[in-house]
């Protein structure tokens, strides 16, 4: 974090403003509080991105699973395989990371323990000449991430050399035809979503990736999946007009990036669902060539020269060419080298492409970059979009799945087979909706409800915060999902400040809580305050393997005390409100109502530093304090998230 930025903090225990709300006690059942990260000098980005991996048990199980040699005891029946405590050597860095994932991962009761990265950031190689350690910018987060993975599939490829490297199959340059193979020859082979969460080879049909091969029948292109943040996309690019393609492109990637449209209000709102349908979203190319075009109107040129040629051998000589084009024409893809020997120059038709994307197979760590990097044509810079980004806490990715069974290969067609039959609304028609419901709503606002608004810049905000989460968990849940395209959220990372300024937090959910996590600061939240945070920059969810994770519940005793909590502190702050507290009578309140602040909680007060004496105080105060914008109270600061400021 930036020196020149300060978050306003709890003088209460790590666990947040209530010490003994249900988050807090359920949390303390299971462990209680988790490892933060000491902040060693504008090193935010790399501690929330930390975290974040922290939080993905696929992560943690893929590391497990080669970092330790096996070891083979021979017995009387039959030899045992066993695993060792001690690390493979060659391993450096994804040891150091994995011993540093367990610490913060440890459960540390009501008292917390923080750590350093410095160990862990010695361990990579060149990491501290690394340019962004020792600068500072809006995607140092994201790249820090990338850099992470790519050093632990680097490690984890030089353990295995046998594993082939991942290929490229959006390369211009032809495939060899040994990457090819026969799909009876391959054990156990995976396409598409099948055994979802599994890593290694996933095979695709070698008809969509070269549809000219021979042979092609039961052929199929290996892609392989190193690392659990691995995943397919597919991306098709054809002619609008004869709906050619030239092949579908599959590739591996680690994450996916979204860009945020530009809006004209400063206080424009998304969700991740519409984010995500302007990824797919078919992108309109104007004027290019397209080779099968190109041979048809030559064809047609062609034709006409034959019908009013008398020459018989100037007949045949464009009888000949005709045919070589029909032959050609048959063929699934017109390649380059044909049209330039059979088509003429004059004969080049300029036609629209279709150029869209998808995901064909989802990793098992879904991470989501949200690109607020925008152009500012006032000033000519680079600035950040602010804007916030509604998500919801379970990803329902079945509209953004395109497996290789479901592609149509005429770019006439959707991309998917089953959106042939989806109902297409206007663009026109949505945004007289927008505007009308826009203006509805604006409509119901009385002049009253906005004499109690702060600003009219709290109201936009707000507005779109909560209208996006409500839209964007409905846009889910309207459609009938694949369970297994049903992804959880397990952290987010938020970044506050400017482009080039600013600090970044990270949310993430273990044993059951959520946590806010700001550098060695760590809070319980609650999923609510998760779902409405600001400034969302990454995005990570995780596949269900439905294995249920074994956590505590809290028990009738537990229950009772926190409706007693609840009514005690409504009446005292009521109260409060009404001037009719009496030290005497809130001492004995607290005493008997709130029992919770004495006896087997002493320790609990103590450890925070308060007493209840001091609880009641800052209520008063609070309650008798005239709003600040440079000074928030606790309840603010957890509902708001941590809105920085100069000093």
């Amino acid at each position: 974090m930036n020196s020149g930025y300060r978050y306003m903090t709890s003088n209460k225990s790590r666990f947040g403003p209530s010490k003994k709300s249900r988050e807090t006690r359920f949390a303390v059942k299971n462990g209680g509080e988790l490892g933060g990260i000491s902040n060693d000098g504008n090193t935010c980005f790399m501690n929330s991105v930390l975290q974040s991996l922290a939080s993905s048990k696929h992560l943690l199980k893929f590391i497990d699973s080669y970092l330790y040699s096996d070891i083979e005891i021979s017995g009387e029946a039959a030899p045992t395989t066993l695993k060792s405590n001690t690390p493979k050597p060659d391993l450096v860095f994804t040891a150091a990371l994995r011993r540093f994932l367990e610490g913060i991962n440890g459960s540390y009761g009501s008292r917390g323990k923080e750590f350093s990265a410095k160990p862990l950031l010695n361990k990579m190689p060149n990491g501290p000449k690394q340019n962004f350690f020792t600068g500072y910018n809006q995607e140092d987060a994201q790249e820090f991430y990338q850099l992470v993975m790519n050093l632990v599939e680097s490690e984890y490829k030089k353990d295995s050399k046998s594993r082939q490297l991942t290929p490229e199959p959006e390369s211009s340059e032809k495939l060899p035809s040994d990457k090819f193979v026969d799909s009876a020859l391959v054990p156990n082979l995976i396409s598409g979503c099948e055994e979802l969460g599994r890593l290694g080879k996933v095979y695709v049909p070698a008809s969509q990736v070269d549809p000219n091969l021979l042979e092609i029948d039961h052929k199929v292109y290996p892609l392989d999946l190193v690392t659990p943040v691995d995943g397919i996309s597919v991306e098709r690019i054809g002619c609008l007009v004869c709906g050619e393609v030239g092949g579908i492109r599959y590739s591996v990637n680690s994450g996916l990036s979204l860009n945020l449209p530009n809006k004209s209000s400063y206080y424009s709102g998304y969700d991740l669902n519409s984010l995500m349908n302007d990824w797919i979203a078919p992108e309109i190319i104007e004027d290019v060539n397209c080779n099968r075009c190109g041979l048809v109107q030559t064809k047609e040129f062609l034709l006409g020269k034959i019908s009013e040629a008398n020459n018989e051998k100037i007949i045949g000589q464009f009888q000949n060419r005709v045919n070589e084009i029909e032959k050609e024409l048959s063929q699934p893809h017109i390649t380059d080298d044909v049209f330039e020997k059979l088509s003429i120059k004059q004969m080049i038709r300029k036609t629209k492409k279709s150029k869209q994307i998808s995901l064909s197979r989802p990793p098992p760590l879904l991470a989501i970059h949200i690109n607020r990097s925008v152009f500012d044509p006032k000033t000519y810079m680079i600035v950040k979009n602010p804007s916030n980004v509604a998500f919801p806490s379970r990803f329902d990715l079945t509209a953004f799945v395109t497996e290789p069974k479901d592609i149509n290969m005429d770019a006439r067609l959707p991309f998917r087979k089953q959106d042939e039959r989806t109902i297409k609304v206007p663009l026109s028609d949505i945004n007289k909706v927008s505007n009308s419901s826009e203006s509805e709503s604006s409509n119901d606002v009385s002049v009253s409800d906005q004499d109690n608004l702060e600003d009219k810049e709290s109201l936009e905000s707000s507005k779109y915060s909560h209208s996006t989460v409500d839209s964007s968990e409905n846009e889910s849940n309207s459609s009938p999902s694949n369970p297994e395209l049903l992804y959880n959220l397990k952290a987010v990372i938020s970044h506050f400040g400017t482009h080039n300024y600013g600090h970044y937090i990270c949310y993430r959910k273990l044993r059951g809580s959520w946590w806010r996590i700001s550098d060695e600061s760590v809070y319980v939240v609650t999923e609510s305050e998760v779902l409405n945070s600001q400034g969302t920059f990454m995005l990570f969810y995780e596949y269900n393997d439905g294995v249920n994770e074994v956590l505590q519940p809290l028990d009738d005793d537990d229950e009772v005390e926190d409706q007693e909590l609840d009514s005690g502190r409504g009446n005292l702050q009521s109260a409060l409100r009404n001037g009719t507290y009496e030290e005497k009578n809130t001492q004995e309140s607290a005493s008997n109502e709130d029992g919770y602040l004495s006896n087997k909680d002493d320790e609990d007060s103590e450890s925070s530093g308060l007493s209840d004496d001091d609880d009641i105080g800052l209520l008063k105060e609070n309650l008798g304090r005239e709003p600040d914008e440079n000074i928030l109270s606790t309840d603010d600061y957890n509902v708001e998230e941590g809105r920085a400021f100069h000093i």
